[in-house]
């Protein structure tokens, strides 16, 4: 399977981003970051003319981003940011484009907000000048309530729920009075900063009998209750009764209607698993005239329509049709999801577009047939939307995809290059020149790492894929077996030997390329091949769960956790001694890196970061990490990427989504803040050389990034220093981010910043009179003369690094020439 790889093959690939859209510091982005919100979309609405749409996703600091994006180009017009605790929904109508949040009391800067409960706002999220309601303090959210005389607390009237009407004009409030009484308040919708202010169309009291779901019509006109009976769903789907209510009124059309859904709904358990049930399976509609309720019977699943009001002289309450009807795929199970958004109709009711099963479908509701299916989707969309003027449907997915579809034809209005969900795995070539990735979209993906272009693409890949070792093919696993595909063909490659029969899952080459271990999915199991052979030496299925298994360096070693100092030799199977106490699991993380080789571990323990070898427990070499407990942001939440040249290491913190933070080895603290990507941000790892970092992003995109340290970004101030020892002294002061900017500055004078380290670096004679201060500019210092990679500069770093053996100076002298020399 080894021949060489032409390059001409590549350049048929599609175009990359732009420079002019990269964030500072970014060389390329790999894929297309147009359409995509950055986290899952459960609100979506299109604007009346479907020339914008609007999106609601979470992010962080338990908040909420409330996105307007321009239809024709993908790109964000603007963005607010409401608190997830205080939003309740938003619309986009002829009658406006309204966003409805709780209204919080005003408190004095930094004490605790207050959650009015019986109040809200309204404001027009497509106004520049208007903004949401105040934050709260993160993680302070209380609510207001009233106290009895002996201090114990009483519940306060209270809107629990909220529905907009379709049109943009009305507001329904589902309201509990705290002492057992029910009602739904409906308002005309304006921006207003606290309900007293805007004017009331009707009330609907219902008295002691909780609503478990409410709905309003398009119009805002007609509210509808649903009430749950106890216990239906154990007779095969889920039953409730159904009231019409007439707002102005504030009375019922009629008597209530017993409905019935027929679909075959998983067990729910606990009290309010009718009230679930009934929350997540109607569709109403527009006229509140009807409503639709899922059927799954007989192998068969689709839509029966019930009337909530019937014809004149029509006196059965039970009558049903049946609208549509779809075989059941006997390999997934019916995915549907109504409330929240994914389901909407044409303006005149007679269109439903509902999702189900990665796919939207659009259903002629009079004729009974199915019009259209629109499918480009990673996962089912959680959100539905048609414009005002019935030209556009809007589709968007758990993964922030948001498609665009032409009404009348039902094609796509946009193109959705690249990955459809976020990167979650990479792996550099043997050259270093492409890049393989894998998302849960199930594609797999190559890419050249110097341009963006999409170089190929693979679907049906359920696990995570790699290079063989001459970087010819790729190996990957379908649902039910293992795979190679040629990179020039994208034929599929015969496997060698026992591997043509291995188990779905995925592969993992020893260093040496000599041996492939295949993890199998849903499996506790391994297996060693020979490779290229393709002979079996051993399986290992009894060695408890499989996860993140692999070879040691050397390659002598297999391990089915990297986590865990359980170990196998690599040609017999036999069970070797443990790498180390397997007693402190949680406090191993495994390195993010490019290559598989070598597999490290990073080990908080007692304030401090070390970084070992997988397999055996070594400390790796040349690499010395250690945090400073007063910095928290240095705490990875996705683990974090140690730079092979030393010096520096990557990582996130879950109060910031979108940022990568470099941190030096020497103090853990943050030295530059990396910024480009929507939504939540990932660590792929550094390239062999340090010169660069991938990261992966909600948008569905990779960046690289450019960490060299000659091209850090400089304030204007920094640029127009010219004085060496000015920056040297900023380079041993305590702040990690001037020291950084100080010693990129240096490093755009090779010869200054040489000569300035001689003056005040020499060989240690001792190692005594250290301290954290000369240690921290030693190191620093050190890493600049390594980045600068001058003759120079290594004559320096040799000087340095025949000090006294017991320095800190020596120490790190000594590990920068091992780097250099591997």
């Amino acid at each position: 399977m080894s021949r060489a790889v032409p390059l001409v093959v590549f350049l048929f690939a599609g175009p990359a981003a732009a420079a002019a859209d990269l964030p500072p510091g970014a060389l390329v982005r790999l894929g297309d970051d147009r359409f995509r919100a950055g986290d899952g979309v459960y609100h979506l609405a299109l604007s009346p003319d479907g020339t914008r749409y609007a999106t609601a996703r979470s992010a962080e600091g338990g908040t909420l981003a409330l996105t307007v994006w321009d239809a024709a180009t993908g790109r964000p017009v603007c963005e607010q940011r409401v608190s997830r605790e205080l939003f309740r929904g938003f619309v986009w109508g002829p009658g406006g484009a309204f966003a409805v949040a709780a209204r919080t009391a005003p408190a004095p800067k930094g004490q605790r907000g207050r959650i009015v409960p019986g109040d809200f706002c309204v404001w027009d999220f497509t106004a520049p000048d208007t903004a949401p309601p105040v934050l709260p303090p993160q993680g302070i959210i209380a609510r207001i309530s009233g106290s009895l005389p002996d201090g114990l607390p009483t519940p306060a009237p209270e809107y629990a729920r909220f529905l907009l009407s379709a049109d943009g004009r009305r507001v329904a409030a589902k309201w509990e009075s705290g002492a057992g009484k029910f009602a739904v308040h409906v308002f005309e919708l304006k921006p207003a900063a606290t309900a007293a202010t805007l004017t009331r169309a009707g009330t609907i009291d219902l008295g002691a009998d909780a609503a478990d779901a409410v709905r309003i019509s398009a119009d805002g006109k007609t509210v509808v209750t649903f009430r749950a009976l106890a216990d239906s769903e154990r007779q095969g789907g889920a039953e409730f009764v159904a009231t019409v209510w007439d707002v102005e009124r504030g009375k019922p059309w009629g008597q209530p209607f017993r409905v019935r859904s027929t679909e075959q709904l998983p067990r729910l358990r606990g009290p309010d698993s009718s009230r679930n049930v009934i929350s997540h399976k109607l569709v109403l509609a527009p006229d509140a005239r009807s409503v639709y309720v899922p059927a799954e019977e007989n192998k068969v699943w689709g839509f029966d329509e019930a009337p909530l009001v019937l014809p004149q002289n029509d006196t059965d309450p039970k009558r049903r049709r049946s609208v549509i009807r779809w075989p059941n795929d006997p390999n997934a199970e019916v995915r549907w999801c109504s409330d929240g958004g994914g389901s909407a109709f044409s303006g005149d009711g007679n269109v439903l577009v509902i999702a189900a099963n990665r796919k939207t479908y659009v259903i002629d509701l009079v004729g009974g047939k199915e019009l259209g299916r629109l499918e480009g989707h990673g996962s089912t969309p959680g959100a539905v939307a048609v414009s005002a003027d019935g030209t556009r449907i809007a589709t968007a997915d758990r993964f922030g995809l948001v498609r665009l579809w032409d009404a009348r034809t039902f094609r796509p209005l946009h193109d959705a290059p690249g990955h459809r969900a976020p990167v979650e795995r990479a792996e550099l070539s043997p050259d270093g020149e492409r890049l393989l990735t894998w998302a849960p979209d199930e594609t797999v993906r190559l890419w050249d790492v110097a341009t963006g272009a999409e170089l190929r693409a693979f679907s049906d890949a359920p696990a995570r894929p790699t290079f063989i070792p001459d970087g010819t093919a790729i190996l990957f696993s379908t649902k039910d077996r293992l795979i190679a595909r040629d990179l020039l063909t994208k034929l599929e490659v015969p496997l060698p030997g026992g591997l043509a029969k291995a188990k779905p899952g995925s592969a993992i080459f020893a260093p040496d390329g000599k041996a492939v271990l295949v993890q199998a999915d849903g499996d506790p199991s391994i297996a060693v091949y020979d490779w290229p052979g393709g002979k079996k030496r051993f399986e290992l299925s009894g060695a408890g769960p499989a996860r993140r298994a692999g070879f040691s360096p050397d390659g002598t070693v297999v391990f089915t956790d990297a986590c865990s100092g359980e170990r196998w030799d690599a040609k017999t199977g036999q069970k070797l001694s443990p790498a180390w106490p397997d007693t402190h699991r949680d406090d191993f993380t495994p390195v993010l890196a490019l290559r598989p080789h070598p597999p490290l571990l990073h080990v908080a323990r007692n304030e401090e970061l070390r970084v070992i070898e997988a397999g055996s427990g070594e400390p790796a070499p040349h690499s010395r990490l250690t945090v400073a407990t007063d910095d928290a942001r240095s705490h990875a939440v996705w683990g974090i990427a140690v730079s092979p040249r030393g010096g520096q290491f990557a990582t996130t913190h879950w109060r910031y989504e979108n940022e990568v933070l470099l941190c030096e080895a020497r103090t853990g603290r943050v030295r530059r803040t990396l910024t480009g990507h929507r939504g939540t941000v990932r660590i792929l790892g550094f390239t062999p050389d340090g010169t660069k970092l991938l990261t992966a992003g909600g948008d569905h995109t990779v960046l690289v990034w450019d960490t060299r340290l000659n091209t850090v970004p400089l304030p204007d101030e920094i640029k127009q220093e010219t004085s060496a020892a000015k920056l040297w002294n900023m380079l041993a002061a305590d702040n990690a981010r001037d020291a950084y900017l100080a010693m990129s500055r240096l490093a755009r004078e090779p010869g200054a910043a040489v000569k300035v380290a001689k003056q005040r670096m020499h060989p240690a004679a001792s190692g005594d009179h250290e301290d954290d201060t000369t240690n921290r500019t030693d190191a620093r210092g050190i890493e600049l003369l390594d980045a600068l990679d001058t003759d120079a500069a290594r004559a320096l770093i040799r000087d340095l690094a025949g000090g006294h053996a017991d320095a800190f100076r020596t120490q790190e002298a000594k590990r920068a020439r091992e780097r250099n020399a591997r």
